[in-house]
């Protein structure tokens, strides 16, 4: 689908309101609630838990229309492996509690996860890593390890907060990551431009808002007003994931649809093509079966006594192949089918039986 010429200034002007907009309001609730601290350790892991929900899901979505080749350059397969690494990075954030190896989730996430989606400036990159069919599962096996290890020896990690505010080593990966999804984000809006097609602004505005809060992060401490507020720009990301799923889900409904209305039409035309076809041929194989008839009736009238045969002009007797004189009537009966019965003539009764001729006759 497409967005309407008529549209698209709307569209850029709105994609402006929410870079602008999000950068702007991260900066107030400094000013409104000076610091406060809003600890809920339940709504920030139903938060990840929901986040990874919507990028799994959405990485085998993507995954799929990869396969069925929606996009040539295999842009589709590169974010399906960062929404991968990114929802399985949030569902072990969710069963974490908010700490060291907490926020270090927090920063592989965004950081792996954008350097996914900023692979899609390199000219079929996503074509060539998809050759092997086994990169999804290294991938997902390669995430699920760093997180184990983050979990497993947060003492060893790098300091990512002190004293409830982040260091700089999470700084700069926070921001790092920020500008990949900026990055990715450019790249859509490029093609938006180009096509006006609403599946690439609905990307740009999702990498917009993720690339956004995880360039804010750096701003916040845990549990203060703007840790929430960047949990809120990822939710409305979630939101534009699972609308981009559920219009996805809609489209192949109607596709579907479309096939079956076509594919029973086609059915109705073969079927009743087909009928015809049998009609006919019922009607050949009856006439067949009427000419055969035809023929064994005509087949049994035939004489099989053909050519000239040799006949004594006294006796009547027959010259055969061998050179034996046969009777005619025993000659006929095995070159025929004929049958012999006899009796006598007119003629011959009444030379041979003059007596009673009258009365016979």
């Amino acid at each position: 689908m497409t967005i309407a010429k008529k549209y698209r200034g709307a569209s850029l002007l709105l994609l402006v309101v929410i870079f602008l907009g999000s950068f702007l309001i991260s900066i107030l609730p400094d000013f409104i609630m000076n610091g406060a601290q809003l600890a809920n350790e339940q709504l920030q892991s139903s938060l990840e838990s929901l986040g990874a929900m919507a990028a799994i899901l959405m990485s085998l979505l993507l995954l799929q229309f990869h396969r069925d080749g929606r996009r040539e350059n295999g842009e589709f397969f590169l974010l399906s492996m960062g929404f991968l690494m990114m929802g399985i990075f949030d569902i072990f954030a969710a069963v974490s509690s908010p700490g060291r190896g907490f926020v270090l989730l927090h920063n592989f996430r965004s950081f792996f996860g954008g350097l996914w989606f900023a692979l899609v400036w390199l000219p079929g990159s996503g074509r060539a890593i998809a050759r092997s069919k086994a990169v999804p599962y290294l991938v997902a096996f390669v995430s699920v390890f760093i997180c184990v290890l983050s979990l497993k020896f947060r003492g060893s990690m790098p300091l990512m907060v002190v004293d409830g505010a982040l260091t700089f080593t999470a700084m700069l990966i926070s921001v790092a990551s920020g500008l990949l999804f900026i990055a990715a984000a450019l790249y859509f809006l490029r093609e938006f431009l180009r096509s006006s097609a609403s599946e690439s602004y609905l990307f740009t505005c999702v990498f917009v808002l993720v690339g956004l809060s995880t360039c804010e992060s750096r701003l916040s401490s845990i549990w203060t007003e703007n840790w929430w507020f960047w949990h809120i720009q990822r939710l409305f990301a979630y939101v534009a994931v699972y609308y981009y799923m559920f219009k996805s889900f809609l489209r192949v409904r109607d596709e579907l649809k479309e096939m079956n209305r076509t594919l029973e039409m086609q059915v109705a035309e073969r079927t009743a093509a087909l009928s015809v076809e049998i009609a006919e041929r019922e009607r050949y194989g009856q006439e067949s079966d009427q000419l055969i008839v035809e023929l064994q009736d005509a087949l049994a009238h035939i004489n099989t006594l053909t050519g000239l045969l040799p006949t004594c002009s006294s006796c009547k007797r027959i010259k055969d192949a061998d050179g034996n004189w046969t009777q005619m009537e025993v000659y006929i009966q095995n070159h025929s089918e004929a049958k012999f019965s006899h009796g006598l003539c007119p003629v011959c009764t009444k030379l041979l039986y003059p007596d009673i001729y009258d009365e016979l006759f």
